[in-house]
């Protein structure tokens, strides 16, 4: 009896894997937290493309937001995207009030917004890692369809820095290891089960952004810097790529599961990847 119902519990479980990797993004009612420029924006134009009902843009930057909102309705209508001047880190509740005031459901929520500044850890932490798990769980729980809801997804953007074994970018690195550690979690098979939200973490490696090229100029002495040698080894791919990456990983990605968008190639994450001494000496 006990191996029937064991059985039967995993074929519940296959079924809904199954299920997840069919997913139309069509006429989806989609936010994207930090979409004014970089990535975000990348990801919003895709997602366009693939003719969600709207894009909501959340974004701090009321300049580049008005600006990015412009362009888009230039391009896509002016009832495709929406930008709201709203802060990650403290405006949550009445961005989430003011979206459910015009529109009845969101589908698709992704969790983009981000800093590097290794000089303010607790900002990094705050922007990086608890504006992701406050606004994952007030929107998850909207979406669960255990709760009443119609199931969603949940995008989390990482970093390759979330599984990498280097000695740069501490506050960094420890905002993504929350960011994937989240993401994994809630979005388990066991949580997707009830829920029907998939819940995924992608991890960009080095991508042409303002946030990248930040991250580059950290040092003062950077030309010398074995930390700015380190980015420059790798191979550097545009924002547009990781928002095609985006949208690969909505439509068909497994729930739980971390992807890397890395040079260009979209594969599941390693757990941890280890950058030796010997390597960094050889940067010398």
């Amino acid at each position: 009896m006990h191996v029937v119902a064991v059985f039967l519990c995993l074929l519940v479980t296959l079924s809904h894997v199954k299920a997840e990797s069919e997913i139309d993004l069509k006429d989806k009612v989609t936010v994207i937290t930090g979409a004014a420029r970089g990535i975000g924006r990348a990801i919003a134009d895709n997602l366009l493309k693939e003719e969600v009902e709207v894009v909501i843009i959340v974004d701090k930057n009321l300049t580049q937001g008005l600006v990015t909102e412009t362009e888009f309705k230039s391009t896509y209508g002016e009832e495709k995207v929406w930008f709201i001047h709203g802060d990650v880190t403290t405006d949550l509740d009445w961005v989430f009030e003011k979206i459910f005031e015009k529109y009845e459901y969101v589908d698709i929520l992704v969790n983009n917004a981000g800093i590097t500044k290794e000089d303010d850890p607790v900002l990094t932490l705050m922007t990086n890692t608890v504006a992701p798990v406050l606004w994952s769980q007030k929107f998850y729980d909207v979406m669960r369809k255990d709760k009443g809801g119609k199931g969603g997804i949940i995008l989390n953007i990482a970093s390759i820095e979330a599984y990498t074994k280097d000695p740069f970018f501490q506050a960094y690195k420890t905002s993504k290891y929350g960011v994937l550690g989240l993401s994994v979690g809630l979005g388990h098979e066991w949580n997707y089960m009830t829920s029907e939200v998939k819940v995924i973490p992608l991890c960009p490696g080095y991508t042409d952004t303002d946030l990248a090229k930040e991250a580059l100029n950290i040092s003062e002495q950077a030309e010398m810097d074995t930390n700015a040698k380190y980015i420059e080894s790798m191979t550097i791919q545009s924002a547009d790529v990781v928002g095609q990456a985006a949208v690969t990983v909505c439509k068909t990605g497994k729930t739980g599961t971390a992807y890397t968008i890395q040079s260009g190639e979209l594969s599941v994450s390693p757990y941890i990847e280890n950058i030796t001494v010997e390597f960094l000496l050889s940067l010398q």
